[in-house]
């Protein structure tokens, strides 16, 4: 199968280059960066330009097919080479674990950051003169919800790793790909987001794992940057 990955650096779309490492998957690495998104935006085979965006065909005489959303590229990926997946015979509670954290990361968790960078655009991009409103508006909603939220989510997901080593228990699977991302993003927010030790055990576990490396660098991925564009947030 010829499989294609549009990339955009620092993104989401990390995780599935990281996924297609740990699937050990031939694949080629389309990457973008946002200086040049929207200038190089023709050459995107979806619609709206969605990052990740993968592309696929079992030969060269077919048409790429087109798959986005993270969380169902990853069961996509891993339903192809049956890795990665929780064992229909482990325990039923991993088998729970594992549906319930692979939905988590991006229907439950991603959301509330998301809310933190729209705030922080919106402040960003208000006029001068009357830039105090948005940043009142964006001070009383973060204090009314988004903080609080956000360090409930935290301090959840510390007690579950407290017992266990991977988020579905003891097999590393897609669930924790799909987790790294907004956990990373959430421990630079705020300096009180980042003193969970299970926590940063777990993320410590993850960034030794030598398909994550090369992951890293073929995606061109700067944890500088990365921590820069979310402390932002905050």
């Amino acid at each position: 199968m010829q499989i294609q990955i549009y990339h955009l650096q620092n993104s989401r779309s990390q995780r599935i280059v990281w996924l297609c490492e740990e699937l050990n998957l031939d694949y080629e690495l389309i990457t973008f960066t946002e200086h040049i998104q929207e200038q190089h935006s023709h050459n995107h085979p979806h619609p709206f330009k969605k990052f990740p965006t993968v592309a696929f065909r079992q030969n060269e005489q077919e048409d790429f097919s087109i798959l986005t959303e993270s969380s169902a590229i990853a069961d996509f990926l891993c339903h192809l080479q049956n890795k990665l997946n929780v064992n229909v015979c482990a325990d039923l509670k991993e088998i729970e674990y594992f549906y319930y954290w692979k939905n988590f990361a991006d229907a439950s968790f991603m959301p509330n950051l998301a809310l933190k960078q729209i705030f922080a655009q919106i402040v960003q991009h208000t006029p001068f003169p009357v830039r105090f409103i948005s940043k009142f508006f964006k001070y009383g909603f973060d204090r009314a919800y988004l903080n609080a939220a956000l360090q409930q989510q935290m301090q959840f997901i510390d007690q579950h790793l407290q017992q266990h080593t991977w988020m579905s228990g003891t097999q590393f699977s897609s669930a924790d790909i799909l987790m790294w991302f907004p956990l990373s993003a959430c421990i630079q927010l705020n300096p009180t987001l980042q003193n969970f030790k299970n926590i940063n055990r777990y993320l410590l576990q993850i960034e030794n794992r030598p398909a994550f490396q090369t992951a890293c660098l073929k995606g061109q991925w700067s944890t500088s940057v990365f921590a820069q564009y979310w402390q932002k947030a905050d």
